[in-house]
């Protein structure tokens, strides 16, 4: 048979194998676990770049509206200009300025017609 030393040895070897085996599976559920972890960084960090390149995307975009926002603006400040001073012109155009002699001219004509007017109702009714 085998001799108690034997047995504890044994029992001892039997105890270091258990726990030997019982950090291997711990270490393998480690293993498992840091891979997992090392899988959502990766897709974090693509998930990251993508939203990166979107926002960089985004960000062109609206500085290029900007820009040509500003220079519809401006076109439409030179045409909002262009027509207020073509408006100018037509109404100068229009607008006839008459010297002083013309201005005695048409007065007196006026006078001249409300008194042939006034005469001719005397005419008519007053007889």
């Amino acid at each position: 048979m085998t001799s108690p030393e034997n047995t504890e040895e044994k029992a001892a070897a039997y105890a270091r194998g258990l726990d030997a085996g019982r950090i291997e599976q711990r270490l393998q559920g480690h293993d498992e676990h840091l891979r997992k972890i090392n899988g959502s960084i990766d897709s974090m960090t693509q998930a990251l770049g993508s939203l990166t390149e979107e926002l960089r995307a985004n960000a062109t975009r609206f500085s290029a509206n900007v820009t040509a926002d500003r220079r519809d603006a401006t076109e439409r400040d030179k045409i909002a200009a262009a027509r207020v001073e073509e408006a100018g012109l037509v109404a100068s155009e229009r607008t006839v300025r008459w010297t002083a002699w013309q201005r005695w001219f048409a007065v007196v004509g006026a006078i001249i017609l409300v008194v042939n007017f006034g005469l001719g109702l005397y005419l008519a009714f007053g007889r």
